[in-house]
């Protein structure tokens, strides 16, 4: 993940992704992914997309009355896999949503930038690194919340071979294991290390009772864990904790997402879906038609569990993270979808924890963001 304050600096160049690059990840365990969609974020964001809103009125079940360009920012791998099912399925044409490749940008910051210079309508974004970009952008210009697709962290402490807990030891017992232990994270104050500090204040730990080592993104984590050089490593995502465990032979150990673990943790709301302000505007009907289209992604999946997880393994993992995905699929329909709000609706609860988090990491200041200057009134809850 990103470091805030770099962030904040505006030093992109220096700073490592906030989206897990999946199609790297997974080369490091031999999963080669297959980008749904396709192109790199460059090739992908040739031409203007900034669309012509269609009129409201006829047109398909999503309102357009004709194909209306939409570009949308996405990745390959877990959090983003609804988009993936969007374009397999064709819903996107359904609702008229002239949407063409994804960008896949190689950071949650270069996403930020495309997004600032209207390269992108539309995205799936970390929740802290929108509120940053809110607080700091011009107004009128400022990313808003018009959804929440993944009401949960997916945030989790992955652990190397060894004897640990048992898996119901309490959450404050698993992380005074980690005291003395050498903990990997993408960079030494990015998101995922920021992560960890909160977990460790959470259990009553100081940042310095554990060694905080930078080692990169999930791949050379792998790699690290491998040489028996951390004991533990941040994962950023469901499937990355997965795939991990998998590729080193340890385990999943401390997921932010259960309820054993602290609110701070565990109630955090990690993915929202963002347009600018002026987008939505102008152009509050291919909104309408995008949150329509990923709901019945959203049903797909549900619906075709194994058949999600099958083209999830084929064209995120190269057919060789069956388990992971199997385990995704079932972790989306029990866990993740019976959070989800109506319409993608955001509740204000989610998003105050939110806020308290993005102000105690120096992201935002104290009273730039709140609920209601965020979130776009027809997605409130």
């Amino acid at each position: 993940m990103f470091s805030t304050q770099q962030w904040l600096a505006g030093d992109s160049a220096s700073v490592l992704s906030a989206s897990t690059s999946r199609r790297t990840l997974l080369r490091a365990i031999g999963l080669g992914a297959v980008a749904v969609g396709g192109g790199s974020a460059l090739a992908a964001c040739g031409g203007d997309p900034a669309p012509t809103s269609a009129a409201t009125q006829g047109g398909g079940s999503g309102g357009l009355a004709e194909p209306t360009a939409f570009k949308i920012a996405s990745a390959p791998g877990d959090n983003y896999f609804l988009d993936a099912v969007c374009a397999d399925q064709k819903l996107f044409d359904k609702h008229k949503l002239d949407v063409g490749e994804f960008v896949f940008p190689q950071s949650g910051v270069q996403a930020m930038q495309l997004f600032a210079a209207g390269a992108i309508n539309g995205m799936q974004q970390d929740t802290v690194l929108t509120m940053a970009s809110f607080a700091n952008a011009q107004q009128g210009k400022r990313p808003v919340i018009v959804g929440m697709r993944i009401p949960e962290t997916t945030y989790s402490i992955v652990v190397n071979k060894g004897t640990w807990p048992a898996a119901s030891a309490s959450f404050d017992e698993k992380m005074h294991a980690l005291a003395g232990k050498k903990i990997g994270v993408a960079a030494i104050g990015a998101g995922a290390d920021q992560q960890l500090r909160l977990a460790l204040e959470a259990a009553g730990m100081k940042y310095e009772d554990v060694t905080h080592l930078g080692v990169g993104q999930f791949t050379p984590g792998i790699a690290q864990m491998r040489a028996g050089r951390i004991d533990a490593y941040v994962a950023v995502t469901y499937a990355t904790s997965q795939l991990m465990a998998q590729a080193s032979g340890g385990q999943s150990f401390i997921e932010f997402w259960n309820d054993d673990a602290p609110a701070i943790l565990s109630k955090q709301q990690v993915q929202p879906i963002i347009v600018r302000e002026d987008f939505l505007a102008d152009s509050k009907d291919v909104v309408t038609a995008w949150k329509a289209a990923a709901w019945e992604a959203k049903d797909w999946i549900l619906a075709n569990r194994a058949e999600a997880a099958e083209k999830l393994n084929a064209t995120q993992f190269g057919g060789k993270g069956a388990a992971a995905a199997t385990a995704y699929i079932e972790h989306y329909a029990t866990s993740v979808v019976p959070k989800i709000l109506p319409d993608w609706k955001v509740g204000k609860a989610g998003i105050e924890v939110m806020i308290g988090v993005a102000e105690k990491l120096g992201a935002v200041k104290a009273g730039q963001v709140t609920y209601e200057n965020i979130v776009a009134d027809f997605a409130r809850a």
